[in-house]
C-alpha cells in the first residue's frame, strides 16, 4: 500500500546512546589485569582502521578483535592475551526505559535499528533480549552512517519509503544527514524528549515506559 504523505509508517532507531550505554568497564578492568596504561586497548581497538573495516563488514567482528589482541601482544607482551576477556566481554549498560518501550511501540508499526557496528550487534541484541523487527548492523550494509547509502539500504529492507520513517539519533551529524534524505529525524537527548516527539508526531506512547498501567505500579 502506497505511504500517506506525512506520516509515520516505521521507526528506525540508533543503537548506542539510546538503548545501550557503553562505560569501557571491560576495557579498564582488562588493563588493570594486563597493567597497561589506560586507554590503551581503545586506542589499539578503535582508532585503528581495522576497526572500520569491521563496521563495513570487510572483517568479521572476531577476525577484528583477533588483530586487535594480536597488535596488543606484539607491544606489551604474550601474557596480554588472557587480560582481554573482560573487555570482549563487557557488552555495554542498557537502558532499561527504551527497552520496556521498544515493544510498545512494536505493537503500532515497525521498528528498525541502524547502528555502526561489526556484525557482533546480533549477538549483542540476543544477550540483552533486545528485539527489533529489523536488525541493521553497518557491517551487514556495507556501508556506515553518515552516508545516504546506509539509511537507503535500511528503508529500502524495511519496505518503507525515506519519506515516511521517523529516524532517532544521538549523532547530529547523522540527524542532519537523514533530515537531507527527507526523513523525519530528530536528534535523540533523552527518553522524556523522546517519548514527547513520538505523540508529536501521532505515534500512542505509554506515560511511563516502565510503567504502562498505572494500577499496576501504584504504591502499596
Amino acid at each position: 500500500m502506497p505511504a500517506t504523505p506525512g506520516r509515520i509508517d516505521g521507526l528506525l532507531l540508533d543503537m548506542n546512546g539510546l538503548f545501550r550505554h557503553w562505560r569501557d568497564t571491560g576495557a579498564r578492568a582488562s588493563e588493570q589485569l594486563a597493567r597497561l596504561p589506560e586507554g590503551t586497548i581503545a586506542h589499539y581497538a578503535y582508532a585503528h582502521p581495522t576497526y572500520r573495516l569491521a563496521r563495513v563488514g570487510v572483517l568479521t567482528d572476531q577476525q577484528w578483535a583477533d588483530d586487535v589482541a594480536n597488535r596488543l601482544a606484539a607491544t606489551y607482551g604474550q601474557a596480554v592475551r588472557g587480560a582481554l576477556t573482560a573487555w570482549r566481554g563487557d557488552r555495554g549498560e542498557v537502558v532499561p526505559e527504551m527497552v520496556a518501550l521498544l515493544p510498545k511501540l512494536r505493537q503500532h508499526l515497525p521498528v528498525g535499528v541502524l547502528s555502526n557496528s561489526t556484525d557482533a550487534l546480533h549477538a549483542d541484541l540476543k544477550y540483552h533480549q533486545i528485539t527489533f523487527d529489523h536488525v541493521f548492523p553497518s557491517a551487514d550494509l556495507g556501508v556506515d552512517k553518515p552516508s545516504p547509502f546506509a539509511f537507503r539500504a535500511a528503508a529500502g529492507r524495511m519496505g518503507i519509503p525515506l519519506t515516511s520513517l521517523a529516524y532517532f539519533d544521538d549523532e547530529p551529524t547523522f540527524v542532519h544527514a537523514a533530515r537531507t534524505l527527507g526523513m523525519h529525524a530528530f536528534l535523540f537527548t533523552g527518553v522524556q524528549a523522546f517519548t514527547a516527539r513520538l505523540r508529536r508526531l501521532g505515534l500512542p506512547v505509554p506515560a511511563d515506559p516502565l510503567c504502562p498501567e498505572k494500577s499496576s505500579c501504584a504504591q502499596p
